[in-house]
């Protein structure tokens, strides 16, 4: 990396609920540790809203979602202060965003802060997951509402296409445990820094 770039390189995974995106955070952060960077990492912070005893899903309201969404924006600051070399984010602040536009209907206000955030301490690359397969159980979202992980995926779609955010689709995956995801994000971290990229797996006869 540049001794004159200041900030993180920052990613972002976004997607509706269920699609593995936490598992993913961590499985890249545990890889881009092992080759040597210092690497910042923080899972949803809905999560522990939830076990704060703070309203998600469908009993959600505004003061809980500006909650969860400035406790988000602390996090990726911190990564920013404390000089950290990578930042790996469970969420952005626009899917943080549809969550909250479907209990409380959109705010010009709170997209016009989001989208001047986001210039000022931008994603380097947001990665998005496909929704496939079954949804997981996290113990947090409503695992059981198909319509909500659906509609979620909808609205946050509709928003990078509103805000024009870019943004890469993951490709669908070829194996159970969506290990090529990882990988290529690895990879492309590695790239982006000026870092060697890890060497490719040989097969198991």
């Amino acid at each position: 990396m540049s001794s004159a770039k200041k900030r993180p390189y920052k990613i972002s995974l976004i997607s509706t609920h269920g699609t593995g995106k936490t598992t993913l955070c961590y499985e890249v952060a545990a890889e881009l540790k092992k080759r040597g960077l210092k690497v910042k990492v923080f899972s949803e912070i809905a999560a522990a809203a939830f076990e704060q005893g703070i309203p998600i899903n469908e009993t959600t309201n505004l003061p809980a979602q500006l909650y969860i969404m400035m406790q988000h924006i602390t996090e990726e600051l911190r990564g920013v202060l404390r000089n950290y070399q990578v930042v790996v984010c469970d969420r952005s602040v626009f899917d943080n965003l549809a969550y909250m536009e479907r209990r409380c209907g959109s705010n010009p206000f709170i997209r016009e802060f989001l989208q001047g955030y986001a210039e000022l301490f931008p994603y380097d690359v947001i990665y998005k997951l496909p929704m496939t397969g079954e949804l997981m159980d996290d113990g947090i979202r409503d695992a059981q509402s198909r319509e909500f992980q659906e509609d979620i995926y909808n609205r946050l779609n509709t928003l990078l296409e509103d805000l024009k955010i870019t943004h890469r689709t993951l490709p669908a995956p070829t194996t159970e445990l969506r290990r090529e995801w990882a990988d290529l994000i690895v990879r492309e971290t590695l790239e982006a820094l000026g870092r060697p990229a890890p060497k490719e797996k040989a097969a198991v006869a």
